[in-house]
C-alpha cells in the first residue's frame, strides 16, 4: 500500500487519505499553483477516467508539483467539502491560489482539460500567497495564536 499522501508523479496526483486528511488538504490550498480537488463519496470510488488525461498532460505539459497537483478526497474527510457527502456523482474543484475558480460535476474530460490549461500558472511564483484567502487567514490565524502564548 502507498504512503498516506504522497505525489504520484506519473498522474500528478495525491490520493488524500488517513486521519489528518483535513489538515493537508487545508495546507494544499494554502500553496500557490492550482489544486483541483476531485471530491467522491467514499461508497463510490474514485473516477478513475480522468486519468489517462493527466498522464497525457504529464508528458505534454510536464507540470510541476508546485504548479498543478490533484487532490483525490473522500467527501466525508473534509468540513469543506461537506455539501458533496453522498453524491454519485464526483465533483472536481479548481482552486487557484486559494481561491475556487471552477467546479466541474462528473468526468467532463474536455471542460476538465481546458480549465486546468487555462489555470495551471507557467510558475507557481506567478501566484503572489499575499493575495490567497486561506494562506492570509492561516497567517492571522499563527499571529493570533503567537501573541495569545
Amino acid at each position: 500500500m502507498a504512503e498516506e499522501n504522497t505525489y504520484d508523479d506519473k498522474t500528478m496526483c495525491i490520493a488524500v487519505m488517513g486521519g489528518k486528511a483535513e489538515k493537508f488538504v487545508k495546507d494544499k490550498l494554502c500553496e500557490q499553483g492550482l489544486k483541483v480537488i476531485e471530491v467522491y463519496a467514499g461508497w463510490a470510488g474514485r473516477c478513475n477516467s480522468v486519468l489517462p488525461l493527466l498522464k497525457r498532460l504529464k508528458t505534454e505539459k510536464d507540470y510541476e508539483e508546485t504548479c498543478f497537483v490533484m487532490l483525490h478526497c473522500q467527501a466525508e474527510s473534509h468540513e469543506l467539502l461537506a455539501e458533496y457527502v453522498n453524491l454519485s456523482i464526483p465533483h472536481f474543484l479548481f482552486y487557484r491560489n486559494g481561491v475556487l475558480k471552477a467546479t466541474v460535476k462528473g468526468a467532463n474530460t474536455p471542460e476538465f482539460e481546458r480549465l486546468v490549461v487555462e489555470l495551471t500558472p507557467v510558475t507557481a511564483d506567478t501566484d503572489d500567497l499575499d493575495e490567497n484567502p486561506m494562506y492570509v487567514r492561516r497567517k492571522e490565524d499563527l499571529d493570533a495564536q503567537a501573541e495569545g502564548a
